[in-house]
């Protein structure tokens, strides 16, 4: 399937409401937090993956990490149930770790609970940190 991807847009905000709804249990996550995120994301670092035909497939939302503002957090990335299984979010995040690699910056992941989900980001080039954070570094780091 032919897909483009493209900075994510005010226009596109339905779009995505509708595939976190899909993507994420509501008793565990809130529209309210994806909310938080569209408001608090980095625009620039957001991005969509399109049909051919502009629907929106997936998406990432990325913000500014808080102690270091060139390093970012992916808050989200979700596919439509329906386009799962077609390495749409590998290639959202594949396309999200060229660019922190070209920028030499790092891309850090809130908690990770499943180990299904812990698997698919390692086998991307994370690694575990504190906790259940994951980390993406393309720079020399004091540790791991």
């Amino acid at each position: 399937m032919p897909v483009t991807i493209r900075n994510l847009g005010t226009e596109d905000y339905k779009s995505v409401r509708d595939i976190f709804h899909d993507a994420f249990d509501s008793h565990n996550l809130s529209v309210k937090d994806l909310g938080v995120s569209w408001r608090n994301r980095s625009a620039p670092d957001s991005y969509g993956i399109y049909s051919s035909e502009g629907d929106l497939l997936g998406f990432a939302i990325v913000s500014f990490h808080k102690k270091n503002g060139t390093n970012r957090y992916l808050d989200y990335l979700a596919v439509h149930s329906s386009f799962r299984g077609q390495d749409l979010g590998s290639t959202l995040l594949t396309h999200i770790i060229d660019i922190c690699r070209e920028n030499r910056t790092s891309i850090h992941l809130y908690p990770v609970k499943s180990e299904r989900i812990k698997a698919w980001y390692r086998s991307h080039g994370f690694r575990d940190s504190n906790g259940e954070y994951m980390n993406l570094h393309f720079y020399e780091t004091r540790s791991d």
